[in-house]
């Protein structure tokens, strides 16, 4: 087992019950994938807001494991080891 802490930023937070990060002591290394899933068991409506109907990252949102986009490194399967974190953006937009 070993921790990960898992951040939210701007309008997911408010899914959170306003928390700005959590921690999971899950079975590591764990993929992307499965932290997600950990973390939509405890808040099911964060689901439509990280991932399409398929299962992938919606375009728009950005998940970063310890500083990288998952897209640059092995997207969902990317495992998280102990003491990594996992942050999670929304959507910004600007004028």
């Amino acid at each position: 087992m070993g921790m990960i802490t898992v951040k939210v930023f701007a309008t997911y937070r408010r899914i959170l019950d306003n928390q700005k990060e959590i921690t999971l002591d899950v079975p590591t290394p764990m993929p992307t994938q499965q932290v997600l899933e950990t973390i939509f068991a405890d808040y099911p409506s964060l689901q439509s807001e990280i991932l399409d109907e398929e299962g992938n990252v919606l375009p728009h949102v950005s998940v970063f494991v310890s500083g990288r986009d998952i897209r640059h490194k092995q997207g969902l399967n990317t495992p998280l080891q102990e003491g990594e974190v996992l942050s999670l953006f929304p959507p910004v937009a600007g004028g």
